[in-house]
């Protein structure tokens, strides 16, 4: 093994244990309110059971405009959505969505060294949304989403020091939660702003994910309550599921509670790529099914067929102008060919909903009306949600 990453995983040890040691430092509490916990049910049981979801984008991960103020609201609504609310998380419910992905940006509110205190105002918001989803029994996802910190180089050492201290205070909030609420490490950690950054990264960035997608579960696994059993989210480097990625991802053997994050807008010129003309998908088609049939045979392959769970977190065919509106009957007949895929070998699927609806010139995703709380394309919903009944 190479030294850094030796070194690496000598400093992640010691990090943990020393946060182990001084619980209080962090507001640990001694005594948790516990909700009812299935300790029965599998990991590929919660898969199939989170069925159809969708990610609350563009909200609490946005990174507002420097100089915003230091306030909650200020980057909930920093990308143009309006405060979440709990009519929208009874929307989801009421339209068979079964699991909330809610994405989350912490670093604007982490304390300086060497605790790392996370400003309760944003757990608190956090736990806000978490309550009201669980009133109408979702699953839910909360993650670390658009941090700058954890650059995957063995040479940044402080970024396990935060991991480590930002998921000890956060598990430690939720440790009494059901097991429907869902811990994902990362989303899409990569080496940003390089030639590396969408291209697989280097075996040293991979590898150092694989160390501190470790460092999050032990972490987890330490704070109490739920969190010994509860079921946890790992992702690849960048969520990606290309080949050589999935070659170099590292599982635990064993814990069987931990399942594979990955993220696939495929194909991409379809269903991500802004300049791309093509908008027409025909499940008729070879070309069109091809990459979407590959990617789902290779996570059967490298995950299923061994016993790994895998969710697909993010996923969607984005808006292209035409002359039909919203490009709606061939992006529900995608949703409806992937989701299918995707349901037939226990995989969930999350639609990426960043609150964009028309422009052709971004990632125009938005399936929810967020002001008027209503679907804008019933259409695509349904197409999801009726490959998980």
């Amino acid at each position: 093994m190479d030294r850094k990453l030796i070194s690496i995983i000598l400093i992640l040890l010691v990090t943990i244990l020393g946060l182990a040691a001084c619980p209080s430092t962090l507001g640990v509490s001694d005594t948790v309110e516990l909700m009812p916990f299935n300790e029965n049910i599998t990991a590929f049981q919660v898969a199939r059971a989170m069925g159809a979801g969708w990610n609350l984008g563009n909200t609490l991960e946005a990174r507002p405009a420097s100089g915003m103020p230091l306030a909650v609201s200020s980057q909930e609504t920093a990308w143009g959505n309006p405060i979440t609310s709990r009519e929208m998380i009874e929307l989801l419910a009421l339209s068979e969505f079964r699991t909330l992905r809610i994405p989350i940006t912490w670093e604007r509110f982490i304390g300086p060294a060497p605790d790392y205190i996370v400003d309760t105002a944003l757990i608190d918001r956090v736990q806000e949304i978490v309550d009201w989803a669980f009133e109408f029994d979702l699953y839910v996802i909360i993650n670390t989403h658009h941090e700058r910190w954890n650059f995957p180089s063995s040479d940044n050492e402080e970024a396990a020091k935060i991991l480590a201290s930002l998921w000890t205070q956060v598990g430690s909030r939720f440790a009494g939660y059901s097991e429907k609420l869902i811990f994902e490490s990362m989303n899409e950690p990569r080496m940003f702003d390089t030639s590396y950054e969408w291209s697989g990264g280097t075996t040293e960035s991979r590898g150092t994910i694989n160390i501190w997608n470790q460092v999050f579960i032990e972490t987890i696994r330490s704070t109490g309550g739920h969190n010994d059993k509860r079921f946890l989210m790992i992702p690849t480097y960048a969520a990606s599921a290309d080949q050589k990625v999935l070659d170099d991802m590292w599982v635990p053997r064993r814990d069987n509670r931990v399942m594979v994050s990955v993220h696939a807008y495929t194909p991409y010129d379809l269903a991500l790529n802004t300049r791309s003309p093509r908008y027409t998908f025909d499940s008729n088609i070879a070309e069109d099914v091809r990459e979407i049939d590959a990617l789902f045979e290779r996570l059967y392959s490298e995950f299923i067929i061994h016993g790994r769970a895998v969710v697909m977190g993010e996923m969607g065919m984005l808006y292209k102008g035409t002359s039909d509106e919203g490009n709606v009957e061939n992006r529900s007949a995608w949703a409806d060919y992937y989701t299918a895929r995707a349901a037939a070998i226990g995989i969930p699927c999350l639609w990426w909903d960043n609150g964009i609806r028309t422009t052709t010139n971004n990632e125009a995703f938005a399936l929810m009306n967020r002001q008027s709380v209503s679907w804008y394309y019933p259409q695509i919903v349904e197409a999801m949600v009726k490959n998980y009944r």
